[in-house]
């Protein structure tokens, strides 16, 4: 699959504090025209929540209204149910694994203004929980996680896939190219004592999904907001990664081998530059880029190639919005955009 340059392209890593659907995807869209990314709003509804919003139609999964939680069935209960979703997989049956307005008021508004605009975009992009995540955080009717119970591991594992697959089909039905980035928060966890799960599983759990989203001809990305393994993560087939480059970047520079490797295979990185309120930082756009031109330099010391970094990059803020005040959500993307133009003002528009 062909990975293209950006220099510096915004977008958005997925979840905002706004209310209005409408509003938001109209400003996207406006704002982020070389890839615009559709709006999770949980703040809007609880079903938007990352670990929610993908359960839709899984084996098990139970949905508490008046709790605003979700957990899962296991045991005698969930067998009727596994079978239906097995023959949906060996069938390929992506319509089965939809998601519904109802979950995703943004997602569906998104596909429906696209084909609106005066021109095709050439790309978009979109985002789904990843597996190892999914299957880490959701839990049980015993508050286990899903990934201590074989079945509820299955169908996690798969259930993603195929969201994360059906998701890349629809943004190809409305763009030249889509990118779907697994959203994988709980790999900042990995290797501690509270995850027993082995390195093999998860790399296969994330090479699942990722291999879903090529079928679609889409490329796949993933994000994690903190410090992890990133050999692990780059020896999955992703195309692009995505990280908090303004509080957790050094971690990142542990890895320098497999890095480099990565960017010269056409490797995409997704500079979370553009921090959340947590970090007490301003947000002067170019305060940002002295940020991004230091951490670039210390890979370029490590021996990699600065323009090809420059070239291979896209910048967004280091997390989703969805915790933020709007007011900050909202200056936030003021200075990604305008970081952007700096950059690529000085290094040419890819």
């Amino acid at each position: 699959m062909q990975r293209p340059g950006f220099t510096a392209v915004p977008t958005v890593v997925g979840s905002f504090p706004h209310t209005d659907a409408r509003a938001l995807t109209d400003s996207i869209l406006a704002r982020f025209a070389e890839m615009p990314a559709w709006p999770q709003m949980p703040v809007r509804d609880w079903r938007e929540s990352m670990y929610v919003q993908y359960s839709e139609g899984l084996p098990g999964a139970v949905l508490d209204g008046q709790e605003q939680r979700i957990y899962f069935r296991g045991g005698d209960t969930l067998f009727p149910e596994l079978e239906p979703f097995y023959q949906a997989l060996i069938e390929e049956d992506v319509e089965r694994f939809a998601i519904t307005a109802d979950f995703a008021r943004g997602l569906c508004l998104f596909l429906e203004s696209v084909p609106r605009l005066d021109s095709r975009p050439e790309w978009v992009k979109g985002q789904v929980t990843g597996p190892f995540s999914f299957a880490m955080t959701v839990t049980d009717q015993d508050k286990r996680s899903l990934a201590y119970d074989a079945n509820l591991y299955e169908v996690a594992v798969n259930g993603m896939a195929m969201k994360a697959r059906w998701l890349a089909r629809k943004l190809r039905a409305v763009a030249d190219n889509a990118l779907v980035t697994l959203d994988e928060p709980y790999l900042c966890s990995f290797g501690s004592a509270f995850v027993n799960v082995p390195r093999a599983g998860v790399i296969a759990a994330i090479g699942m999904a990722v291999e879903a989203i090529h079928k679609e001809g889409a490329l796949a990305g993933l994000h994690c907001c903190g410090n992890t393994d990133w050999s692990l993560v780059l020896a999955t087939g992703l195309d692009v990664i995505n990280f908090d480059a303004w509080e957790y970047f050094q971690g990142l520079t542990l890895y320098p081998e497999e890095l480099g490797a990565f960017l010269l295979q056409g490797g995409l990185l997704s500079w979370g530059i553009v921090p959340g309120s947590r970090s007490s930082a301003d947000l002067d756009p170019r305060t940002l880029l002295a940020a991004l031109d230091n951490r670039v330099g210390q890979l370029t010391a490590k021996g990699m190639d600065r323009g090809m970094i420059y070239r291979q990059s896209l910048i967004t803020p280091s997390c989703g919005l969805g915790t933020e005040s709007v007011e900050r959500a909202d200056r936030a993307i003021d200075a990604l955009v305008e970081l952007s133009d700096l950059v690529r003002e000085r290094e040419g528009r890819g």
